[in-house]
């Protein structure tokens, strides 16, 4: 396997930093300033945020590592702008065999739980955004390029597998 050019490898840390560093920054310094609770006690907040941001934290990571190892390609691809080189082929395995955008879902996750394990009811605007921003990049970036690149596989994949909220069942003998 050859190595990834600088730039990739530049644009992988520079979303790991944002996503990962930066807004969870952002989470805190709104949970300091506009300090609204949501659930009962910090425990149950501290255990069901690190359920869910180890959950979505390992998904983002997942679909990452399928995009690079079988589509050959990466993640910073928003409709013309391509920080990192398009996927060559559709990935529909791993994650992608779930939901079509688990990226998007595992950084929800990830966001849904520092929002619980920090109580703040404020910070819930940043999973809610999240969502937000993925579904209108996933409508109107990722899905029109996938069904142009790859019109029969895709049309096959995105009529099996949902959107977002994976449906976990058994394939068909």
């Amino acid at each position: 396997m050859t190595k990834p050019p600088l730039n990739e490898v530049m644009a992988v840390a520079l979303g790991y930093l944002v996503f990962f560093i930066a807004i969870p920054a952002l989470m805190l310094a709104i949970a300091y300033f506009l300090p609204l609770t949501f659930l009962p006690s910090l425990k149950v907040g501290f255990f069901l945020g690190a359920m869910s941001s180890g959950f979505g934290a390992a998904l983002v990571i997942w679909s990452n590592i399928e995009l690079y190892r079988k589509g050959h390609g990466g993640a910073a691809v928003i409709g013309r702008i391509k920080i990192s080189k398009p996927t060559d082929t559709l990935v529909t395995t791993g994650p992608y065999a779930l939901c079509r955008n688990p990226m998007h879902l595992g950084l929800t996750l990830f966001y849904l739980g520092l929002s619980c394990a920090i109580n703040s009811f404020s910070s819930l605007i940043v999973p809610v955004l999240t969502l937000a921003f993925a579904y209108i990049s996933a409508v109107y970036f990722d899905e029109p390029r996938l069904r142009q690149d790859f019109t029969e596989s895709y049309a096959a994949w995105s009529a099996e597998v949902p959107r977002f909220l994976p449906v976990l069942r058994r394939k068909k003998p």
